[in-house]
């Protein structure tokens, strides 16, 4: 990041529950990224009600809903994304975020943070990375998993260690996104040719 510049990051929240443990995680995560001097804005999926995303449909475009994700994704650098695991998988109203978009991830860097109640949360993490990275994004090789016993009875995050990598994602993510998203802005400038690399299939 060069001198006086701040990193944005967008931090997704994908639960579609008003409670839960993937609050307490987005919570740290977000405080991390603050900390570490970025611009953050949190997007609570749970709060937004986005609509099944119809492909094709155009009037969806007007959504206030739509409008909004959009636009915190086309000014994130970065984002940290945070899914509960259902079924081996990242959660649907996630999944349906993903699918309203996709210029406004291309070329930019995610960590992906999840909760489970009884899996290992690898499936779920490689959902998010996958999809991510389908949309031209790349993706931090380091992530964290949060399971049931690493709460207490409330919901509070406790477990020290799954914090500790936690914040470490956050950092990374906030360190190295504008590095990755300033590089990738001066490739698409060298237009569509092949030594634009991914990044002129943008322009």
């Amino acid at each position: 990041m060069s001198a006086g510049s701040t990193a944005k990051i967008t931090i997704v929240s994908g639960s579609s529950r008003l409670e839960g443990r993937v609050h307490a995680v987005v919570a740290l995560a977000a405080d991390t990224a603050a900390s570490a001097g970025a611009a953050v804005e949190v997007v609570a999926l749970h709060e937004l009600c986005l609509p099944v995303m119809i492909y094709g449909d155009r009037s969806q475009n007007d959504l206030p809903a739509v409008q909004s994700i959009r636009r915190s994704a086309a000014w994130a650098d970065g984002f940290i994304i945070c899914t509960p695991e259902y079924h081996g998988n990242m959660s649907g109203c996630l999944k349906n975020w993903f699918d309203f978009l996709y210029e406004e991830l291309a070329g930019k860097f995610a960590g992906a943070l999840a909760v489970t109640g009884g899996g290992g949360g690898d499936m779920s993490i490689t959902a998010v990375k996958t999809s991510f990275a389908w949309c031209h994004g790349f993706t931090l090789p380091y992530h964290v998993a949060a399971r049931a016993p690493d709460f207490d009875v409330e919901g509070n995050l406790v477990n020290n260690l799954v914090a500790d990598r936690i914040r470490r994602v956050a950092y990374d993510v906030v360190r190295y996104a504008p590095v990755l998203r300033s590089t990738f802005e001066a490739a698409r400038t060298l237009g569509p040719g092949v030594q634009a690399g991914v990044a002129g299939a943008h322009t």
